[in-house]
């Protein structure tokens, strides 16, 4: 497996404040639209459905970071979009939160979209691609393995006023877990939708506050955090 250059964070910037704001599952379709309305679309990136594999420890250690909101967290995942741009491939991502700031770096993997998204999460090369971590200088904790694949559609805009990034998630659902991990398996969609806002600044942008009138609330939310929680309860 050959190893691809970092790509840089996103926005050119190490690290930069990413807003939460959660609302019914039932309210997405109209939230989109409000944002839809409001702002323009992102002409990087179009909607998608996203994948993505998130990494643990075989204690739960990071899902434990999240159900506790420890200040301090790290999330490792191998995402992959569809329709995929280009040849589809499917990166490695490691996030880490301080606070309210995130820093991510991402790398290009030699698993195209397609070979990824038709293996169980116990498979070696789930594993291996991990060694594309070690040039980017990221510590990792030890023994990961692929714990949860979580998938939803993502709708993407800028915000002109303020050029904040904004991302519409909803269909929220866990689709496959690694029983050596999580536990056993089942279909579980979240009962929430996610508006995710990228930029400079500490509130959600004033032409957006409609969104709050919809039922969306600030939420330190995370989708691996609350399906994880929802599959343990599950396995108990």
């Amino acid at each position: 497996m050959s190893t691809a250059a970092a790509a840089p964070p996103e926005g050119g910037i190490s690290l930069e404040r990413e807003l939460k704001y959660v609302l019914p599952a039932g309210k997405a379709v109209l939230a989109r639209s409000v944002v839809s309305a409001l702002c323009r679309p992102d002409p990087h990136y179009p909607a998608a459905i996203v994948s993505t594999i998130y990494y643990d420890t075989p204690d739960l250690a990071l899902l434990s970071e999240k159900i506790n909101s420890d200040y301090l967290k790290t999330k490792v995942r191998l995402r992959w979009y569809s329709p995929g741009r280009g040849a589809a491939t499917a990166f490695l991502e490691i996030k880490s939160r301080v606070g309210g700031l995130r820093h991510k770096v991402r790398v290009a993997t030699s698993l195209s979209a397609a070979t990824v998204a038709d293996l169980p999460l116990e498979h070696p090369a789930l594993v291996q691609v991990l060694e594309l971590a070690r040039p980017l200088g990221v510590p990792l904790p030890t023994r990961l393995m692929p714990a949860l694949l979580l998938r939803y559609e993502r709708f993407r805009f800028i915000e002109p006023v303020s050029a904040s990034r904004i991302s519409v998630d909803l269909g929220i659902e866990a689709v496959r877990v690694n029983p050596r991990v999580v536990g056993h398996a089942f279909l579980h969609r979240l009962p929430h939708a996610v508006v995710e806002i990228k930029g400079p600044g500490n509130d959600i942008p004033r032409a957006l506050h409609a969104l709050i009138n919809l039922g969306a609330r600030r939420a330190a939310f995370s989708k691996y955090g609350a399906a994880g929680l929802a599959m343990l309860r599950y396995n108990h």
